[in-house]
């Protein structure tokens, strides 16, 4: 009976030292700065380090760089975004790794700790691999934005042709590049499970159909033609043809070679036409074929409001070949309502104030401009009188009465090409500027001066610049003949005016008289009385 009462105290003894040594090992293991063995991040081993020394191992095997370097991703047609780490869940703050290291068998009670480290001994830990907790929502709005943007990029043509380059342009897929977004997600996170800095992704789910490139060719092929004008006289330009071939059974094996959402481009054989359109638009108006500049001085401010809006109903005026230009037409009635004011004109055969008075200085610079330019003169009669801004024989006089015989001024575009009216009206400095802009053809003279000079009342001499310096450049000169003459109304002076082209050694080379010729022969002269 005593050996088992003995049994029982020792028995009872061997517990309270297994007790008192399971405390002083719960109580060691919770109050320890290091961590407890068989403890692992990921695949290092962390065990019997203090806190400070697991980040030091940590960072040593690549950790912190970790959770600091972005995910690269690269999809189609280049666009791409980044991934952050840390973010997307795969990665966990090197900082928070080192505690939850630490804190297994640390974080409890001491006989929790104890039961943690019994159990860590016989199943180590991977503290990193409870952590991770993939944000998938993050990932796939990742995705649907790279998405987007590439979608936004396809062109919805079947295909582009960039004349320029030679070259014909299709993407491999188009609108219709079908993806797998789940697909695409689990290769992103493999690259952060395998700490790639970089990857790419284009799988799609079904390849594109290839174009029909047999009717592609069918309707790109064309013969080369010329730009030209239309034949309804109004001398708009039909743009050229520009020649197209390319190799269908190649176009067939770059498509075949490239990846979906690519760029494939086939390379064309482009014939281009001599004559473009853009050509055919220079050509018009780009020469200056007349000039003539007056001046009014002395004119108040009705003749020169009068100056100012006959100028503006001409400027910009087209006359194509064939069509006669009517002055009268063209500016319309001097009429108060239609903005004109009194102010002096000649009146049958005397000054006076008369409703758009200043219309004829308007008509005479015209006429000469288109004198200099060598257009055919339908229809001109001279002043009465001499007027102060032209030399006699150079003007061209104006009227629509009430009652009485209307005077017109009408030239007619004896020139292959349309002729353009551009005034320049300088109030400040009194001047009238008629232009004629045209195109000089290569059996026309180029006019490097316009010369309407007489003495010092008339000095106009216009110098321009040659347009082509390749040519000889000629003088466009008026020449005036003067005869007194007295009648039974007064005396005056009549007039035979040539149009001289000159060369540059002074030889004249062409001398045409501007006034009509007589059916019983000769020329009709003008008439100019002297002032009352």
């Amino acid at each position: 009976m005593k050996k088992v009462g003995a049994f029982f105290v020792y028995l009872l003894a061997f517990a309270v030292i297994l007790a008192m040594g399971g405390l002083f090992a719960g109580y060691a293991i919770t109050n320890g700065d290091k961590n407890l063995s068989y403890v692992y991040v990921g695949d290092v081993n962390v065990s019997g380090l203090t806190m400070d020394e697991t980040e030091t191992l940590l960072r040593s095997r690549g950790w912190g760089e970790r959770e600091q370097t972005p995910l690269r991703v690269i999809s189609f047609r280049g666009e791409g975004f980044e991934v952050d780490p840390v973010r997307s869940g795969m990665v966990v703050p090197l900082e928070t790794l080192v505690e939850k290291a630490h804190a297994v068998g640390h974080d409890g009670d001491m006989i929790g700790n104890l039961l943690t480290a019994i159990h860590v001994y016989r199943h180590p830990i991977d503290v990193n691999r409870g952590l991770t907790v993939i944000d998938t929502d993050y990932l796939d709005s990742l995705i649907d934005t790279c998405l987007s943007r590439v979608q936004a990029s396809l062109n919805d043509k079947e295909y582009t042709v960039d004349a320029d380059a030679s070259q014909m342009l299709l993407i491999k897929g188009g609108s219709n590049l079908q993806v797998n977004r789940g697909d695409f997600r689990n290769a992103i996170i493999y690259a952060l499970q395998t700490g790639q800095s970089e990857m790419s992704y284009t799988r799609v789910d079904a390849q594109p159909q290839a174009p029909d490139f047999e009717a592609i060719h069918t309707a790109l092929q064309q013969e080369p033609a010329n730009a030209c004008f239309s034949d309804d006289g109004t001398f708009a330009v039909i743009d050229e043809v520009v020649g197209c071939e390319f190799d269908v059974q190649q176009a067939k094996a770059l498509w075949d070679a490239a990846q979906p959402g690519d760029t494939v481009t086939v390379p064309l054989k482009i014939s281009r036409p001599e004559v473009t359109g853009d050509y055919l638009r220079g050509l018009l108006y780009r020469d200056l074929l007349g000039a003539c500049l007056t001046k009014f001085p002395n004119s108040g401010a009705n003749r020169r409001s009068n100056l100012q809006l006959c100028a503006s109903k001409i400027d910009g005026y087209i006359v194509y070949p064939g069509e006669t230009f009517s002055y009268n037409e063209v500016v319309g009635a001097r009429t108060e309502e239609a903005g004109f004011l009194p102010a002096p004109a000649y009146v049958d055969g005397a000054e006076k104030d008369e409703i758009g008075g200043g219309a004829c200085q308007i008509s005479s610079t015209l006429y000469a401009a288109t004198a200099f330019a060598g257009l055919e003169t339908v229809e001109r009669s001279n002043h009465v009188f001499k007027v102060s801004y032209m030399q006699r024989g150079t003007d061209a006089t104006v009227t629509i009465p009430a009652e009485g015989k209307i005077i017109d001024f009408k030239f007619r575009n004896n020139k292959p090409f349309p002729v353009k009216i551009v005034t320049e009206f300088n109030n400040d400095e009194s001047t009238i500027n008629v232009e004629i802009w045209g195109t000089l053809t290569p059996g026309d003279y180029m006019p490097v001066e316009f010369d309407n000079s007489s003495g010092w009342e008339h000095d106009y001499d216009r110098f321009i610049d040659p347009a082509y310096p390749d040519r000889p450049g000629y003088t466009i000169k008026f020449q005036v003949e003067m005869w007194g003459f007295e009648d039974d109304f007064s005396s005056g002076y009549r007039t035979l005016t040539h149009r001289l082209v000159i060369d540059q050694n002074g030889t004249i080379v062409e001398d045409r008289v501007l006034n009509p010729e007589l059916p019983t022969g000769g020329y009709a002269l003008d008439t100019y009385y002297q002032h009352p």
